[in-house]
């Protein structure tokens, strides 16, 4: 009896360790899970009109490039132009790495690209990115609907 319930005590302290390493081994920002809440959080203020939330999560780097109200009036332009979301679905995660890039502080970001249905029946696709940070949260960088998958918008969040 003591060494089968010996062997239990030690399987699970095995199974809690591994669990332990598990979590503690991951790194910030390699969840693909994380991006797509944040994304959703974002999407979601996005629609309700809470520029100014998303404003206080947006990457320092972004905050420096545009005055809040141009980058909430940017922001509330291209969420405005696509009309009444009915559903949408996340379609894909990328992660890039940039380095000596003039457009961008060195870093890991990432993408959310989503299929959304508009209540009119129209398909659209919008983009949400992110820059991870320093201290492992991702911040936003970046809204981008647009007609095609593969095509870019040409307007940008802040400028007009």
């Amino acid at each position: 009896m003591k060494g089968i319930a010996g062997r239990y005590r030690v399987a699970a302290a095995c199974v809690l360790a591994g669990v332990s390493m598990l979590a503690h081994g991951a790194q910030a920002g390699t969840s693909a899970d994380e991006l797509l809440g944040d994304a959703q959080r974002v999407l979601e203020q996005i629609d309700a009109g809470r520029y100014a939330t998303v404003w206080q999560q947006t990457a320092p780097f972004v905050r420096a490039k545009y005055a809040a109200d141009a980058f909430e009036r940017g922001l509330s332009q291209s969420r405005n132009a696509l009309g009444t979301v009915d559903h949408r679905g996340w379609a894909s995660v990328t992660r890039l790495t940039y380095s000596h890039n003039q457009a961008v502080p060195d870093g890991l970001y990432a993408n959310v690209d989503y299929a959304t249905w508009l209540a009119d029946g129209r398909v659209v696709y919008e983009k949400v990115s992110f820059q991870l940070g320093s201290d492992g949260r991702w911040y936003f960088t970046g809204y981008e609907p647009r007609q095609s998958q593969g095509v870019a918008a040409q307007a940008q969040v802040g400028q007009k």
